[in-house]
């Protein structure tokens, strides 16, 4: 799992960086030029919320495109019925390590002013859990249901992966002299499952993978918040719904994750 992360997050710095420099904008008024600097760590396609020439935004704007932005790392938590210790019955879900990894790639939304705009994005989410036991989750069962492996396995993964649909409210401050901002954001997120996947490796039987739903919920849906200054921040997103469905064993098992977030 570790080196399926970095790879995406190489991946997404390696984007990051080639789009990071902008032009220097030059404007000549009233016999004075003006110089404006944007770094955008934020590459957009399609109508902006700001304008890259430093001229005067007219309210409320309406922007939308291609992006990509918001890119979230970070770890996750599996709440059984409100507690941290998963259940009984549950012990099987025990990991080692859990994170999660996301980021949009398309947006349109509303500036109101140059302190609010709420936009609907779109993009990809993944949750891995690093299983603890060696089990091999069944591929054909409802409820969800494991098999118990005599292999000791060195990697046991197991993923969601999500096409995320977030609605969001963002605030910002005012620029400082830098023309830096601090923001705020929150708002509600859904998403549609594309697909499960377990991964397995040991000295056996080598790299194995195996995909189905896994009986994980083929909708979720939660609330997040966002807090950054320029274009760095941190995240925390609660999902609601159980993380699987017909399965009554798992009921009231959601997740927690909270990181850092770039191109905010």
């Amino acid at each position: 799992m570790k080196n399926l992360i970095s790879k995406n997050i190489l991946a997404a710095f390696g984007l990051l960086i080639i789009f990071h420099a902008n032009t220097v904008a030059q404007e000549v008024e009233s016999d004075s030029i003006v110089n404006s600097k944007n770094f955008d760590l934020e590459p957009t396609i399609g109508k902006k919320d700001y304008d890259d020439d430093g001229k005067q935004i007219k309210y409320p704007r309406i922007f939308g495109g291609l992006t990509f932005s918001r890119i979230d790392w970070g770890f996750s938590r599996l709440i059984d019925d409100g507690s941290f210790t998963l259940s009984a019955d549950n012990q099987f879900l025990d990991y080692k390590k859990a994170s999660n990894f996301g980021f949009d790639l398309a947006q349109i939304g509303l500036r109101f002013n140059d302190i609010l705009k709420v936009y609907l994005s779109t993009g990809f989410e993944w949750n891995y859990l690093r299983l603890k036991k060696n089990i091999i989750l069944d591929t054909e069962a409802t409820p969800l249901s494991y098999a118990d492996s005599d292999i000791q396995y060195d990697k046991n993964i197991f993923t969601s992966t999500y096409l995320r649909l977030p609605l969001t409210f963002e605030l910002r401050s005012r620029k400082n002299r830098h023309g830096d901002r601090a923001k705020f954001a929150f708002g509600a997120m859904t998403g549609i499952l594309l697909k499960g996947t377990q991964r397995l490796k040991s000295e056996e039987l080598g790299k194995q993978k195996y995909k189905d739903n896994y009986n994980l919920a083929s909708f979720q849906y939660g609330v997040f918040a966002r807090v950054g200054f320029d274009c760095v921040g941190v995240f925390a997103k609660y999902y609601l719904n159980d993380m699987f469905e017909n399965s009554p064993a798992q009921a009231n098992v959601n997740n927690f994750t909270f990181g850092l977030t770039l191109g905010f």
